[in-house]
């Protein structure tokens, strides 16, 4: 199953997220730099979700970057940042940084989801990879093209190319994706997807 590290200092916020992904995901918990950085030792994971805006500096995202870089020197796992504060600039700085993905709160469940399957693919793809002698995959992203133009694209290029390989299918697509079908459909709506007339 895959392990996820969830730090957030907000109670009810991480608690919910907790309850969103432990059905399907392992979860671990942090509401601080230090409990994190412990808890990473202790679990090892998959994907860190972290949100940047950390006490004892909570207004500024430099403890949650702090706590990324730690990450990024110590682990393999995928970061999706969240952030809520200066959200353009903290988003370049994380991403200039080497996080995977990043989301604004408040915090869109479908938007979330997906960020973590398509970190799982990203994940699987690697380790593929690096058993044919591949390092690492770079992810190319030019900042002056806009942040969220360039997820959006990722996403529906992603969904395209499943829908497309299971006949538009939603309930195979889905599945091979890893997420429930109403995030799916939320998405193929999102992005106006249509199925070929001549399938």
């Amino acid at each position: 199953m895959t392990s996820i590290i969830l730090i957030e200092d907000d109670d009810a916020l991480r608690k919910q997220l907790c309850f969103t992904l432990e059905n399907d995901y392992k979860i671990f918990e942090a509401s601080n730099s230090p409990d994190a950085i412990e808890m990473l030792k202790e679990s090892d994971p998959d994907i860190a979700i972290l949100d940047l805006g950390l006490p004892p500096n909570e207004n500024t995202p430099d403890e949650g970057l702090f706590v990324m870089n730690h990450i990024l020197a110590n682990y393999t796992c995928k970061i999706i940042v969240l952030t809520g504060q200066n959200t353009k600039e903290a988003a370049v700085k994380s991403l200039e940084g080497g996080c995977f993905d990043y989301l604004e709160k408040p915090v869109n469940i479908n938007q979330l989801l997906f960020s973590i399957e398509r970190a799982k693919l990203f994940l699987e793809t690697e380790q593929e990879l690096k058993s044919r002698g591949v390092e690492k995959i770079e992810l190319q992203v030019q900042i002056g093209k806009g942040l969220q133009e360039v997820r959006e694209s990722a996403e529906k290029n992603l969904i395209i190319k499943i829908l497309n390989e299971t006949g538009f299918n939603v309930y195979k697509s889905a599945k091979m994706l890893g997420v429930k079908r109403e995030s799916l459909y939320y998405f193929i709506k999102k992005f106006n997807l249509v199925r070929d007339k001549d399938d």
